[in-house]
């Protein structure tokens, strides 16, 4: 699991049957084998080390239902390495699983940050755009984000100085694909609200049907 915020900009220095090799000089140094990082968004396991390039490997459904297939070398990639018991969590739960592709199609100064705006492109499940709210968290790319407006298939975020200078997004351009993970509190929640297998009261029998006031009233929710 991940919080989001980005600790480095890496660089992609090998991408090809199945292994990602990525220049990480701070990550690399606390690595091991067997740890997950996120790479844009993405959570990997290293595999090898070679410091400072980390060496990852990835599967055929990952390099299909993500924005790894238009990585570049010398791209710059978000790095972030998984959360331990007791990390600082500034920005939102992000588990690495990314459910969408996105394509930018604003990018534009407003006051002292950027706007960007993303079009949904991809969707694993066909409904990631229903996770998508009004002032709710996003991870883009790996980096938590609060969306500011929706229209249609597109959302907009506003990146403060600081997270756009530390982060790739100041090297993505017009049409460049990102990674899209929406918050898995609010998919929890809009997904329980209409569960078709079904739900158990606590006396352990099913109910069929969605998440209703009255059915949380019954089990002690007031």
């Amino acid at each position: 699991m991940f919080s989001g915020i980005i600790k480095e900009k890496g660089t992609v220095k090998f991408i090809n049957n199945g292994v990602l090799s990525i220049v990480a000089e701070i990550a690399g140094k606390n690595a091991y084998i067997g740890q997950s990082i996120a790479v844009n968004g993405l959570c990997l396991t290293v595999k090898k080390i070679n410091y400072p390039v980390l060496f990852f490997d990835f599967t055929p459904e990952t390099y299909r239902s993500s924005a790894l297939k238009y990585l570049r070398i010398s791209e710059k990639v978000n790095i972030e390495s998984a959360l331990s018991v007791g990390s600082d969590i500034s920005g939102h739960f992000v588990l690495g699983h990314v459910d969408g592709i996105g394509r930018i199609v604003v990018k534009k100064r407003v006051g002292n940050s950027i706007v960007v705006g993303i079009k949904i492109v991809d969707s694993i499940d066909g409904d990631i755009d229903k996770y998508i709210i009004k002032k709710g968290s996003i991870s883009v790319d790996g980096i938590s984000l609060t969306v500011n407006e929706l229209k249609g298939d597109i959302f907009f975020v506003s990146v403060i100085p600081l997270t756009y200078d530390e982060t790739n997004l100041k090297f993505k351009a017009i049409y460049d694909y990102v990674n899209l993970e929406s918050d898995i509190i609010e998919k929890t929640v809009a997904i329980r609200m209409n569960d078709k297998a079904g739900l158990y009261s606590n006396k352990g029998e099913k109910i069929k049907g969605s998440l209703t006031y009255e059915f949380l009233v019954e089990n002690g929710f007031k």
